[in-house]
């Protein structure tokens, strides 16, 4: 069955999981940066800070993520609506089980 994606809603991907599996990678990358790689100009920062600097980190990451996205959506919606462009075709095969 071939389908084909026409629009994509900007709603959904602000509502949906998107931006929570982007926060909880951003965390991971901020936990990452900020104590676990050695890096003399974090040393004078005590577990408290490292933990506020990561988690403002992972916040700021998911809403410029979110915000690319959403930019994203929109340009790819007005090139297959205004402008009559092809969407994405996605092949979905059926299988059986029996």
């Amino acid at each position: 069955m071939k389908l084909e994606v026409r629009n994509i809603s900007v709603g959904s991907l602000v509502t949906s999981s998107v931006p929570l599996v982007v926060f909880a990678l951003a965390l991971l990358g901020g936990v990452v940066t900020f104590m676990v790689v050695p890096n003399v100009q974090l040393s004078p920062m005590t577990f408290m800070q490292k933990v506020l600097s990561s988690g403002l980190y992972a916040l700021l990451y998911v809403v410029i993520t979110t915000a690319v996205l959403v930019f994203a959506a929109f340009v790819y919606n007005f090139f297959t609506g205004v402008l009559g462009l092809r969407g994405v075709s996605l092949d979905i095969e059926e299988i059986h089980h029996d």
